[in-house]
This record gives structure tokens, sequence and C-alpha cells, in this order.
């Protein structure tokens, strides 16, 4: 392991301004008081460990290093943000309403009822809404769970239903499961189709093959880290339209306002008899991402600037509450937050379409637009999670889409070509190391991983670029107020110097979810591992009768496509009978065709067939290159 990089004195320089920067109000020391009202409980155990004893949360490894002033390889207000997040544990939001906070990327939110609780988003995965319920039965009281309600459809809020009831808990009546309306269509198709934006765009985002510390991880704006363990899925009972409307549970009323915004379906939940207002994503101590860089849609901004307006007619609220970070107290306060948050989207929103009916291009853009000083000294605008940056690229993209109008735009070069061509101009790959060296050392960092990822391009083993591009991207991580900014950044340091994860397990299960799908669904899954080239010429319909479930579906193969449709096809060339598990899995690639046969799986015709569709299957790597750009599945 080599010895962290030290901040260079132009990194140590933009701290120190940053120190002095009028637009952080340093005295104003609300949110610490925010975040630390009502703790009944902090945990002193070192971790949170899955079943076979693997850590999933960590507990010591921030408190280790999380206090006192900013070190020199962390920007001061990240740190801020940072020891703010690391408020957690159980608390008593008021009386009859509690919060876990800190011991997953996410909030969950507990309401009494007269026998039991409402539970408010129920993490990531089952391994931390687990320990969160166990705080809450120890402190607080055991009783049932009588209600789960999902605020929106990012994973981070529903993931650990199984730590919190069973399937059988919501089939039986036992237990209601709100959602607001299209909610399992967009589960289904961010988890099964698209994954959330892949593993690797998310360890790089999340910093999740980083360690905690200050050269490494120290938040990621939302909370401290993204838990690892297995996200579950139950489908929804309860369905909230556009409309909204009242649900009584348990003698608690419950007032639903449909609000997509973050999420392209979502919805805040007000508790009347506790003047509690539950906002979903809509709205936290951070600036929101209009664009992830994960990867994910670009979200509707002027959409998401309504929602939060809506949500200014519940004139009653005096507790806001939110699925990250810490809550706001007052009336008058809660008032100021939601127009602020509003004012905050639509300039973003306003300022990035004026832009461009100027003509200008979303690089542009990112570098011209900034928050006005009344929005800009905000700490919860502050770009922890979100930034001005890469919000505006997501509102143009929403509008225009990728292309920026510019011809010489439209169809450039494939990376690795347009690399080689480039450094053919600029004298050769030596030359450019050479004169990236003299940039580094006056401080242009944005312009060393510019350059010399045309180098890494061109050529992936050139150890003098790697290494001198790792360091350029650890000094932007350093002065990053950005967590994800930071965490990417170091995430690209950390692959040029040492590679990919060795391991091949990725760091949460998404099998559950996966197999919550549809039959069709599961199969349109299938369908994007088609390798297109292998299938050229090939023909066949292959039906699928599911025994568990009594579902019946057929994928037809025609022109490199597998089309699939509801029924089954009685001029099939082969039928595969088999159980909902058992499709799952071979739909993830975890099982093969003998693997099928022997779990009890049954082919009936033309086993051919089957069989060719197998070998035209990709299977997709648990990590992929970003930043050194090894060659990639099927690259020449």
């Amino acid at each position: 392991m080599t010895e962290p990089d030290k901040p260079t004195n132009f990194t140590r320089q933009a701290h120190l301004a940053a120190c002095r920067d009028p637009v952080f109000d340093w005295e104003n020391r609300q949110d610490f008081e925010f975040a630390s009202r009502g703790l009944i409980h902090r945990p002193g155990d070192p971790a949170i460990t899955d079943s076979e004893g693997a850590v999933v949360w960590h507990h010591q490894a921030f408190e280790d290093f999380l206090h006192g002033d900013a070190p020199e390889t962390v920007h001061p207000s990240l740190w801020r943000h940072a020891l703010l997040d690391n408020f957690r544990g159980l608390f008593r939001v008021t009386d009859g309403v509690y919060q876990v906070r800190g011991e997953s990327l996410a909030n969950v939110t507990f309401v009494e009822t007269d026998g039991g609780y409402v539970v408010i988003d129920p993490l990531t995965t089952v391994e931390t809404a687990a320990y969160a319920m166990n705080l809450l039965y120890e402190h607080i009281g055991r009783r049932p769970v009588v209600a789960v309600v999902y605020s929106h459809s990012h994973s981070d809020h529903f993931g650990g239903v199984k730590g919190v009831i069973s399937e059988e808990d919501a089939s039986s009546g036992r237990v209601k499961v709100i959602a607001p309306e299209g909610f399992t269509e967009w589960v289904l198709k961010e988890q099964g189709l698209a994954a959330e934006g892949m593993a690797s765009r998310n360890s790089y985002m999340y910093g999740e093959n980083l360690a905690p510390g200050p050269t490494g991880i120290v938040d990621t704006g939302l909370g401290q880290a993204i838990e690892g363990g297995e996200v579950t899925f139950i489908e929804p009972t309860d369905i909230v339209g556009p409309q909204g409307g009242r649900l009584t549970v348990d003698g608690v009323d419950l007032d639903f306002m449909y609000a997509p915004g973050e999420a392209p379906t979502g919805m805040h939940c007000y508790i009347p008899k506790h003047r509690t207002l539950h906002v979903a994503d809509n709205c936290y101590m951070c600036l929101h991402n209009v664009y992830t860089i994960r990867g994910a849609f670009p979200r509707d901004a002027m959409q998401w600037a309504d929602s939060v307006a809506r949500s200014l007619h519940y004139e009653e609220a005096e507790i806001l509450v939110s699925g990250h970070n810490w809550p706001v107290f007052g009336r008058s306060g809660v008032r100021t937050f939601l127009a602020q948050q509003r004012d905050g989207i639509r300039y973003m929103h306003d300022q990035t379409l004026r832009l461009m009916s100027h003509g200008y291009v979303p690089s542009e853009i990112a570098d011209a637009i900034e928050f006005p000083p009344s929005l800009a000294r905000l700490w919860h605008l502050r770009g922890y999670y979100g930034t001005l940056k890469h919000n505006v690229r997501g509102i143009y993209d929403y509008y225009l889409g990728w292309y920026d109008g510019n011809p010489a735009t439209l169809d450039p070069l494939p990376p690795r070509d347009l690399a080689r061509k480039t450094l053919e101009y600029m004298g050769g790959a030596d030359t450019v190391v050479a004169r990236a060296r003299e940039d580094f050392e006056a401080g242009s960092y944005r312009w060393v991983v510019h350059v010399l990822d045309q180098v890494i391009w061109a050529f992936p083993d050139h150890e003098e670029a790697r290494e001198l591009a790792a360091a350029a991207h650890t000094q932007l991580g350093y002065g990053a107020e950005n967590a994800t900014w930071r965490n990417a950044y170091l995430s690209a340091a950390q692959e040029l110097r040492e590679g990919l994860p060795a391991t091949t397990k990725p760091p949460r299960n998404l099998r559950d979810v996966t197999r919550g799908m549809s039959v069709l669904m599961a199969l349109n899954a299938l369908s994007v591992r088609l390798n297109g080239s292998k299938a050229v010429g090939a023909r066949f319909v292959i039906n699928w009768r599911v025994s568990d479930s009594e579902e019946a579906c057929h994928s037809e193969l025609t022109n490199a496509v597998l089309i699939n449709r509801g029924g089954t096809d009685p001029d099939a060339d082969a039928t595969v009978e088999l159980c909902r598990s058992a499709l799952g899995s071979f739909v993830l690639g975890e099982v093969d065709l003998a693997e099928l046969e022997r779990g009890g799986a049954r082919i009936l015709g033309d086993a051919r067939r089957v069989t060719d569709l197998v070998a035209m299957l990709d299977h997709f790597p648990a990590w992929f290159p970003v930043a050194t750009h090894d060659r990639k599945f099927g690259e020449c």
C-alpha cells in the first residue's frame, strides 16, 4: 500500500481561502443543534455486519477521524457537513415520531399508531433496517409494524423492507405497503434494466472502494456512505395517485401529496397529529441532484420545484424530516427552508434555459452559473451531493439531449481513436506527459486529468501518465467541496494505481428486486444480455411457463432482437418449464442451462434452440474500468 498523497500548496491555499470566504457562515451553529436534538441512543458497537460477519456499515472507522478541525486533505465546508452527518443513532423527533439516522445512507422514520408503528422508508438493505428496528424496540418498545411507506422509488428507501416486515405480512393484509403511483414500474426499470447506474459508477460516486479517513471517503453528502448487504423488495398493497389523499392507519391520519421530483415518482407525507411533514428526498440539507453522476434519467426540475412549492400548503407543519440528513424545527423555519429549496431548484432551471436560449453549450453554462449570494450562503444549498455544474448539464440534457447543436460534435471519433489522433498532433504521448507535469506543478489539475486521459485512452499501460493522472485526481478530490466529486476523483486515483477491485462480488445483492419483476419484465432484462452480433441470422421462438405462478410468456428471436410477449406461441420451437426463482437466477446469469435442468426445469421440443440462446447471452462483470480505459468486453 502506497503512502497517501500530501496536499499540494495550491490545495492548502484553496482551503485557507474557503475558511476566509464570507459566503460561508461559519458562526452559524443552528444545524448542529438540529442534528443533535432528541438523541435517545448512539450505538457504541464498531460496525453493523451481515450474517457472515462482513461489515455492511462502519461506526468505528468514521469515529476514529471525524472530530476537530478539517484536515488539509478535506475541503473545510465538506468537513463541516461530514461532522453533522456523524450525529447518528435513534432520535425522538417529537412525541410519537422517531428516526434512526446515520446508520445507513438514508433515514428511517417511525410513527407510533394506536397499537404499532408506521415505518417510512425502510433503508437500503435488510441488515441496516433490522438494526434500526432493534434500536427502536430496545429503547421505545416492541410493537408490530402496521404499515410501511415508500416515499419514492430509489433503493435506499425501500431495499431494507424485509428487515422490517415479511412478504407474508403484506400479502396477508396484516401490513399495508403504501407507495406512489408508478412505484413498481420505476423500481424495476432502474434496478432491473440499468441497476441504478451500475456497480462501477456507483462505487465512484459513493466511494465504495475507498477507506474511510481524511485521504479517503469522509461523506457522500446524503450520509456517510452507502451500506452493503441485501436489497429486498415487497410490492405495494396501497397506491397513492396524482391526486394524493388521506389514509388512516391504526388510528393515525397520514396525508399524502403526490410529489415527483428527485425521483420520477414520489410523495410527501404529512402527519397532522404531530404536525410533521416528510418530504421524501425532494429537500434535504445539501444541494440536490437534478442529474446524478452514478447515472440516471435527468429529473424534471420544474416539476420538482412545483412539488416543493405545493408543500408550503401544509401551513401547520412545525417539523420537517426527509430521507437524509437532519430535521428542520419550527413553523417559520420549515416555511423558510421550503421556499429557499424551491428557489434554488428554480434558479438552476431558469438560468440554464436562459443561457440555452443564447446558444451556450453545457460546458459553458456549467462554468457560468452561480447562485446569487442570498442562496449561495445557505448551508442547505451548498453542493455536497449535487452541484450547480453537473445539475445544469442535467437540465440541458432533459430539454435538448446530449447533442449541443454543433455538427463538429455530431459524430465524434470513439475516444480511443480520438486520443491517438490528438496525441499525434501534440507530438506524442511522452511529450504530452512532460508538459502535463509542468501544468501539475502549476496547479492546473483539471487540465492535467483531461489531457492525460487522452494518453491513457491511447496507451492504457503508460505508467507515467497513470501515476501523474492519479496525483492530479487526488488533488481535485482533496479540494472538492462536493462529496460525490471527491469520491469520484479519489476512486479514479485508486483505480489508476491499483486497478479494479479484486472481488467479483458486488457490494449489494439485488437478486430479490430482480425476482420481484413480472415474468415479462424479467425476460426484457434477459433481452439486454443478448449479444446482437452472435444472434445475426438466427430465428426461433421459445415459450416460458412458470410453474409456481402459472404465468406464461414467449420470446421470439428476430433480427438479432429478443422480443417478449405474454402468453405462449403454439408454434414455438421449444418450451421451458421452470419455477419463478429459477427464472430470476437465469436472467441474472447466476445459473447455466445444466444447473437449470438439475434444479427441476424441463425443456420440451427442440432443446438446441435454448442452448443456442444461452450461447448468445453476455455475462456482465461486477466492475468495469472507468479511469484506466483497459479494453472492454468485445473491444478489438
